[in-house]
Parts: C-alpha cells; structure tokens; sequence
C-alpha cells in the first residue's frame, strides 16, 4: 500500500499548490483617467500626474467559476432544499444545466512598489509586483456518473487539470504620443518564478459490466520550486527515457535542511506588454478606441520535476470468496487483493529526473471605445473586450461602462460584463485630490448568497484597492 501512500501525498501536494496569473489593474478602472495603474491594462496609458507607492499601490483578490452552489442543490417542498443526488430532481435537468467541463481561477497580486514619473516628453513607470493564481477543470462525467450510477457502461473521468503559478515581475514601462492623439506604449518584464505545478489527468475511464468493472488511467505532472531541488531519475528505462518509482526518488531527493540552505532564485524569465490608444477628436468628438496585448512572455525554470502513472487496465472482479467458517479471515484476504488492485489502477507513479523547462505566460488582449457624452464631458459610455489565452483557466468577456467624473479628483464606473464565468457586475470609485488617491472597487460581484455566505450561482468574487501618493501637478 505504499504506492497508494505517495501517490495521495503527491496528488494533495498539487491541490495544495494548485493557484496562472496576471498582476493588473482592474477592468472597471480601464477608462477612469485619474488612475494612478490602469497603464497595468494599457501600457499606452498616462497617469494624469507623477506618482509613488510602496506596499499600497494595488491589493487585488479574485475567484470565477463557471459553476455554483445552484447546479448542486434544488428547492423541495416548502422552504426546503436537496441535492442533486435525490430521485426529485431529473437527471436530465441536472446534467444539461452542468458545463462540460467546471472551471474555477483564483488570482492573487499585489504592487509592492510602484514610481510614474514624465521623462523624454512621455511617461515612465517602474514597479515591483508579486503575483499568484489558480486554476481547476473538472469534467461533467464524475457527477454524470455519480447521478446516472449504472444507468450506462462507461463512464470518461478524462480531462482532471491542477495549475498554478507563482513570480514576482519588474517592470519598466514607457509611453509616447507619436502624433496627435495616436499614442503607444510598451512595459518590459524581468521574471522571477517562485512556484509552478501542473498536474493533468489525461486518461481515467471506467466500463462496468454485470460481473467487472475495468479502469483505465494515465496522468502526469510537473513541479518546481525558488529553489535548487533535484531529483535522480536513474538510468535510461525500455522506454528509452529516465524513470524511477515515485518512492525510490523521494526517498533519495534533497532534504528539505539542504533546499533552504540553498535557497535562491532558479526560474528567471521575460515579458512584454504592448499598448496603443487613438483620440478620435478630429473626426468624432469624444470618441477614443485602445487596445493591448499584456504577458507576452515565459519562465525557464532551471529544475523541474516530473512525474507521471503510466498507461494502465485494472480490473476488479469483486469480492465474492467468503468462507462462512472463517469470514474474517477469509475477508481479510479478499480486501487485501482488492487493495493490490487499487493500486495496480494507479499503476507505478515514476519520477522522470530533474531538468530545464520552460512555462509561457497566459497572454491577455483587451480591445476597448470610450466616448465622451457631448453635453457633459463628465460622462462617458465604453465597451471593453477582453480575452485571455491559455489552455487551462482562458476566458472571454465583453464589458459594457457608463463612467462619471463630478469633479476632477472624483469619479466613478458601474459595469456590466458578460464572460465564460457568467454575468456579472462591476464598480469602482476613485478619490484622487493633491495630497493623495485612494481607489476601491470590483470587476465580480455575488449578488446572491445563502444564509451561511456561500454564493448561490457562479463564484464570481474580487475586490481591489490601494493607495498612491501623487507627484506634482495635473498635466
């Protein structure tokens, strides 16, 4: 049962971690022209005046899943409530209001320094951030299988996705007006990968028949660390790759004393952020359009481990050898067989050695048009559409903003977009006089709760703020 042992370690370790990601600005802050870090969505944008932080320039915590609470549980009776599980509820209703495969993100940044200041007649922008994220795909076929049990023959668990990334980024940005109301702007990246894990169930079917079940499987996974970690995977295999059992490469692995003592930065990588914005002025007054392309860029991480289950048959042909004059004995026997089983289901996990490896990053494009209502320049209405690109954890979402500024160093934005995630409904309130500027908002809120707090529909969860001090004059 040792096997069994490591490969739930291994498969905790991954869910643990499990956190891609992208330090920016919120959305509902990208046409408030009094914020200090929306160039973090455009570079091409200019803050209106010079600027300092240091600890408090952005705080950002999200989560989004395209799943809630409500696929799970339905109204019974009066005032009551069920789980799916139940024989009230159709299965066909249940399964058809699944998505093929449940997704949930969760981000995590954060400024820890942040300098804007004019030069060479544009604007520069320095700054130090942290940055963290998650993402998980769960495919509809456990909870088909949970809800339908042996209504079918076969079942496909395939498609289980863990991911996450972890890196601190420099950036160093710039932004020009090259003729009048055409301006660009860029932000270069130096990376320093803190954690990555990835952890991918390629294959997990099951067929059942009246008398045996057979499971196939394979998996895989990666890892690496901040730090020098290196495990021996031995010499060359049948496969003509290096391989050792999970255990064995544990076993002989750097200890966790010697890691710390060798602790420095072993993932460096670069990335670019490009921006462009038009002031149609000439032809359409108040009209304006901008679009970018953000994370253009990876991490070559100098030890990454792998892992892998190889390809794998099992089947279980039950417990049906009972001696009535010894059943302890007898049972005992037959669930020790069926654990050689379980574990010959997850066949050998191996490690493949230590090695270089690079991770992309998971480019953001954002397109956005602001225009500026005639009869109060206050006002505005603005669509943004913004993509993200990535085989796990991408999304889509079209934002529609009416943005409202009473006072120079007041102004505000309601929100409304419409993603992968679902609906959902954005704000944000920027107070930014002289001395200094203060932000607070969302890109998603829950509208609906229950009486515990657990969002009925869609987790859809962020907030966002800082504080900035401003430089000089408005300009």
């Amino acid at each position: 049962m040792k096997t069994i042992k490591y490969s739930l370690i291994t498969l905790v370790a991954f869910i643990l971690c499990a956190t891609n990601s992208n330090a920016q600005m919120a959305k509902s802050a990208y046409f408030l022209d009094g914020s200090f870090y929306n160039h973090q969505l455009n570079p091409a944008m200019k803050p209106e005046r010079a600027y300092f932080s240091l600890l408090t320039g952005t705080w950002s915590v999200a989560a989004n899943s395209n799943f809630g609470l409500s696929n799970f549980l339905y109204p019974y009776g009066d005032d009551k409530l069920t789980t799916f599980m139940s024989s009230h509820v159709d299965q066909n209703e249940f399964l058809d209001a699944l998505p093929n495969s449940l997704q949930m993100s969760s981000d995590i940044s954060t400024n820890l320094f942040g300098l804007g200041f004019r030069m060479f007649g544009g604007f520069t922008t320095f700054g130090i951030t942290l940055n963290s994220s998650i993402s998980s795909n769960l495919p509809k076929g456990f909870f088909e299988f949970a809800k339908k049990g042996f209504q079918e023959n076969s079942y496909s668990f395939s498609g289980i996705n863990m991911n996450t990334m972890n890196y601190a980024s420099i950036n160093l940005g710039y932004s020009h007006e090259i003729i009048e109301g055409l301006r660009v702007g860029v932000t270069a990246k130096y990376l320093v990968g803190l954690a990555y894990a990835n952890m991918n169930v390629d294959k997990l079917n099951i067929h059942m028949s009246e008398d045996k079940w057979m499971i196939e499987s394979h998996a895989t996974a990666e890892a690496a660390l901040y730090t020098e970690m290196t495990i021996d995977a031995g010499a060359m295999d049948e496969l003509n790759e290096p391989r050792i059992p999970l255990a064995d490469a544990l076993n002989n692995s750097t200890d966790m004393s010697t890691i710390m003592q060798a602790a420095k930065p072993a993932a460096k990588g670069l990335a670019v952020d490009l921006g462009v914005s038009y002031d149609f002025g000439d032809l359409v007054e108040g009209l304006s359009v901008s679009a970018s392309l953000l994370d253009l860029g990876s991490i070559n991480w100098k030890y990454m481990t792998k892992f892998s289950i190889e390809d794998s048959k099992v089947e279980f042909d039950g417990i049906d050898e009972i001696d009535p004059n010894d059943v302890e004995g007898s049972l005992d026997k037959e669930l020790e067989a069926l654990g050689e089983d379980i574990e010959k289901m997850f066949s050998t996990p191996y490690s493949h050695g230590t090695q270089a490896y690079r991770t992309r990053l998971s480019p953001v494009m954002y397109l956005g048009a602001e225009y500026n209502m005639p009869f109060y320049h206050g006002l505005s209405v603005a669509m943004l559409y913004g993509k993200r690109f990535g085989t796990y954890g991408g999304w889509d979402e079209v934002r529609g903003y009416l943005n409202i500024a009473p006072l120079k160093w007041i102004e505000a934005s309601a929100n409304v977009g419409y993603s992968t995630y679902g609906t959902t409904f954005g704000w944000m309130f920027n107070f930014h006089p002289r001395l200094f500027s203060f932000f607070i908002g969302s890109d998603y809120m829950i509208t609906k709760v229950t009486p515990q707090y657990i969002p009925v529909n869609n987790l859809n969860s962020h907030i966002t703020f800082g504080i900035t001090k401003p430089i000089g004059k408005r300009k």
